[in-house]
């Protein structure tokens, strides 16, 4: 009944939102034809996509939101607010601080995003240069992306977010990353089980049920945080590189 929940939980997180033994649901898997657990999963994914269409999940958000009083913005509002609550709880503050090390270590740092989260890389890319880093973004598709891809060397770090689905370009991104010697962390909801291995940190908080309408309001939230947190790390570099712009802007006629 709630395969659009399952299809993107590991074995551990299903196990512990059942309140049942990771042992039981492999069981279940096999008992009902699976190879296991994995298989199953892949399954009921395939299932998602299939049925979880973009207008299908604004109609679902639409019935949601339509169902219960209230102005159509105050309504919208406590929903953000509620995802922001769970991703403070979901995102281990160890993990946060490894990504901030690992961004502070990175001789450039090249931000992925494709689709709607282009706007993310882009955000990421504006911000990370006034601090005086340099920062690529990548929002290309296809082949396009290559371009920049080819561009990454040892010492690099790689920030991709991504969402629901694993695309090829994500895949390519986090696979050269890894080829190259590059660190890389992912902002993500579902798709941290599906990518362990390919990063070398996940942060992974949901955006609400999988099979309704999100917004970007979470991982910018969670983005602006690793921003603001290498900031605080290198503050006379920072307000440094601020100020070097203002002065650019000043003697340039272009404030």
């Amino acid at each position: 009944a709630s395969y659009d929940e399952a299809a993107f939980l590991s074995v551990a997180d299903l196990a512990k939102t059942l309140d049942v033994s990771e042992a039981t649901l492999v069981r279940f898997a096999r008992a009902i034809g699976y190879d296991g657990f994995r298989e199953l999963r892949r399954c009921l994914q395939g299932l998602f996509r299939a049925k979880a269409t973009p207008a299908s999940r604004l109609q679902r958000t639409l019935g949601e939101l339509s169902g219960s009083q209230g102005h159509v913005l105050t309504k919208v509002l406590e929903m953000e607010v509620q995802y922001l609550t769970e991703a403070a709880h979901s995102i281990d503050p160890d993990d946060f601080n490894q990504a901030v090390e690992l961004l502070l270590g990175g001789h450039r740092i090249f931000v992925f995003g494709s689709g709607p989260s282009g706007i993310l890389a882009d955000l990421a890319e504006l911000r990370f240069r006034r601090l005086g880093i340099l920062t690529i973004a990548m929002t290309e598709s296809g082949r396009h992306l290559l371009e920049k891809l080819q561009l990454l060397e040892v010492g690099d770090v790689v920030l991709a977010t991504g969402f629901h689905y694993v695309r090829p370009e994500l895949v390519a991104v986090l696979d050269h990353a890894r080829a190259t010697g590059c660190r890389s962390l992912l902002v993500t909801d579902t798709l941290g089980p599906a990518l362990r291995g390919k990063v070398d940190v996940t942060l992974a908080a949901r955006r609400g049920a999988v099979s309704t309408f999100h917004s970007l309001t979470v991982p910018m939230s969670i983005l602006n945080a690793l921003i603001l947190a290498v900031a605080m790390a290198r503050p006379d570099e920072s307000l440094a590189a601020l100020n070097r712009l203002q002065q650019l802007r000043v003697a340039s006629g272009l404030d």
